[in-house]
């Protein structure tokens, strides 16, 4: 995978800081140009390719595409039936009345 364009970001994409990061890290872990069953980054020293984080990263990268729209459309949620307002209304009112601060008594002072 090669990396592009840091502002060309795919149409199809759904969770863009996922693809970016998942595409950055797929061009850290490339096969070396040598021995291309090898993994070039010298993180992995020599792992078979697709080492670990390039299998995670291209994983990551199918997961932050949309790979095809639903049959019906977007999915819609049902309304809640209760409001949070009216759901937690209440909870954060004292039952019984707070008493008014107790100023300090002053100290008598030497004369």
């Amino acid at each position: 995978m090669t990396q592009p364009h840091r502002r060309a970001v795919p149409r199809n994409v759904t969770d863009v800081l996922l693809w970016l990061l998942a595409t950055d890290v797929a061009a850290a872990h490339l096969p070396d140009p040598h021995q291309p069953d090898r993994c070039a980054n010298l993180r992995c020293a020599g792992e078979a390719y697709p080492c670990p984080p390039a299998s995670d990263a291209h994983r990551a990268c199918r997961a932050s595409t949309l790979t095809g729209v639903p049959a019906g459309g977007l999915a819609r949620a049902a309304a809640p039936a209760v409001t949070a307002v009216a759901r937690f209304a209440g909870w954060f009112q004292h039952t019984r009345p707070i008493p008014p601060p107790k100023r300090p008594t002053p100290l008598p002072r030497a004369a």
